[in-house]
């Protein structure tokens, strides 16, 4: 396990999943690294979006899918790297985490979501315009080398979007990608 190499790796993660095709090629990139990405189909009512343990000396990052969203996902993804490389996670320990339940005053939650958001926006969200459209979210996008849906969520998170925004309609979904790692 190469916690260096996984680091390097989650700086690139944003620009490498700018498509859902992307996510289909994760395991073996995090297996270069040391890392077991595997999936595993949520339960109907459950509410975990990854995981993060120790199989022996190897660390592993489980992804449910649930969300579907390639935002989503992609922060799911980041979130549990950001535990593994802070050491939030020692051979030994399981974390199973929902990311739709606040931080719960926990300083590991606040510190793997605040590193997953640097590697998602490394600069942060640029300068927002009063009236938000397809054209300026594109653009930006475009220029950040992530996909539109990354900026809609990091909005939609920060309260400048709502929920139900019709920007965030036919984002895409990485479900078939996800199936694919089954195979």
């Amino acid at each position: 396990y190469s916690r260096a190499g996984l680091r390097e790796l989650a700086e690139q993660l944003p620009h490498l999943l700018a498509t859902p095709e992307g996510f289909r090629d994760l395991p073996e990139m995090f297996d270069r690294v040391g890392v077991c990405l595997v999936y595993f189909e949520a339960l109907p009512s459950a509410k975990m979006d990854g995981c993060a343990f120790f199989l022996g000396d190897v660390p592993v990052i489980g992804l449910s899918g649930r969300g579907r969203r390639l935002d989503k996902v992609l922060f799911t993804l980041m979130h549990e790297v950001a535990h593994l490389t802070l050491d939030h996670v020692a051979p030994g320990d399981l974390l199973l985490e929902s990311l739709d339940e606040s931080d719960s005053g926990n300083s590991n939650e606040r510190a793997a979501n605040k590193l997953a958001a640097d590697w998602v926006l490394p600069d942060g969200l640029p300068s927002v315009p009063q009236r938000l459209s397809r054209a300026w979210i594109a653009e930006q996008a475009e220029r950040l080398s992530v996909h539109p849906i990354v900026l809609v969520g990091r909005l939609q998170k920060d309260g400048r979007l709502p929920w139900r925004t019709p920007l965030a309609k036919d984002a895409p979904s990485i479900d078939a990608e996800l199936q694919a790692w089954l195979a």
